[in-house]
């Protein structure tokens, strides 16, 4: 049985979406966190990469599920408004769309609103995150994705290797950076 607030997002997608990206979890300390999910979990970080729109991330895979933790560095809520304020925990859900612009015109048509500042690319390709949807709260981030870009660029020379776990595995890597499993 579907829930209420599953069917409403599938609708206002227009079946738009391709799968789920990952769950986006905002941390206080990246470096700190990654060492604690590894420590607590047994899981292993991928790179850490930064961005230029002023955060750091680190991506776990757990059980085919995406893991990205992310913490601010920058003035991002100056930049794109409160939707994404600094609050920890779980934040949003990264959707995979095939043409970002479609799936913006579609969701727009239906209602739910872009926002301000977005799109803009990101770590994994072109992102736009939703404002929250009235009936769930859910921030939705939305996700062409594409090459990586020359602002998102490898960070993790804070946290050494042997704390994230080794070298990740090739398909870990495919999974830090959005590209979806064949």
């Amino acid at each position: 049985m579907t829930g209420r607030g599953e069917q409403t997002i599938r609708d206002a997608a227009g079946g738009l979406l391709r799968e789920v990206l990952h769950i986006g979890v905002v941390v206080a300390d990246l470096d700190r966190s990654v060492a604690e999910w590894g420590r607590l979990f047994g899981v292993r970080a991928g790179d850490v990469w930064a961005s230029d729109l002023g955060v750091r991330v680190a991506f776990f895979e757990v059980g085919g599920t995406r893991i990205e933790l992310v913490e601010y560095t920058g003035p991002i809520v100056e930049r794109f408004g409160p939707v994404l304020a600094r609050r920890e925990g779980v934040h949003h859900v990264c959707f995979r769309v095939d043409d970002l612009d479609a799936a913006l015109g579609e969701v727009s048509a239906r209602g739910l609103r872009v926002v301000p500042g977005f799109p803009v690319d990101g770590a994994h390709g072109r992102i736009a995150f939703l404002e929250p949807e009235p009936s769930t709260g859910l921030i939705a981030e939305l996700c062409e994705v594409g090459e990586p870009k020359p602002e998102a660029r490898r960070a993790d020379m804070g946290i050494p290797r042997a704390e994230r776990g080794g070298e990740p595995k090739p398909e870990a890597r495919r999974a830090e950076m959005g590209v979806p499993r064949a």
